[in-house]
């Protein structure tokens, strides 16, 4: 798994571990995460996935499975627990992303290419 960011990579982004895990995700997961994206409002939290103190910490994953930051003890354990099965499930993105093998760019080029094999079109909004 090379930097995505820095130096060029001969291998094609689809062979990528980090590629297969983010194709597991459905078209509106992948939508979720690519609109967080694009807004350019929302920072992913890097390294945030069991004690996300401090505001909204959540990882691309988290944003695009739909997951809300706790705001009480009982979510928190329950975000804990989401969070380790999905970290499990989703290792290799994860780790590029925690990383920094990956950019957000890197992730929203991805996007546009499984929703693009998957013959999902997005259109964009004219500013």
């Amino acid at each position: 798994m090379g930097k995505s960011s820095g130096v060029q990579q001969n291998k094609p982004i689809a062979e990528e571990l980090w590629y297969a895990d983010l194709a597991k995700l459905s078209n509106d997961e992948l939508m979720r995460m690519y609109t967080m994206i694009k807004d350019g409002r929302y920072e992913f939290a890097k390294n945030a996935w069991y004690i996300p103190i401090g505001g909204d910490q959540r990882c691309p994953i988290m944003v695009a499975k739909g997951f809300r930051s706790p705001d009480t003890l009982a979510k928190m354990a329950e975000f804990q627990n989401t969070a380790k099965a999905l970290e499990e499930e989703y290792r290799n993105f994860i780790d590029a992303w925690d990383f920094g093998f990956i950019t957000t760019k890197d992730i929203e080029r991805a996007v546009l290419k499984i929703l693009e094999e998957r013959n999902i079109e997005i259109a964009e909004r004219s500013q």
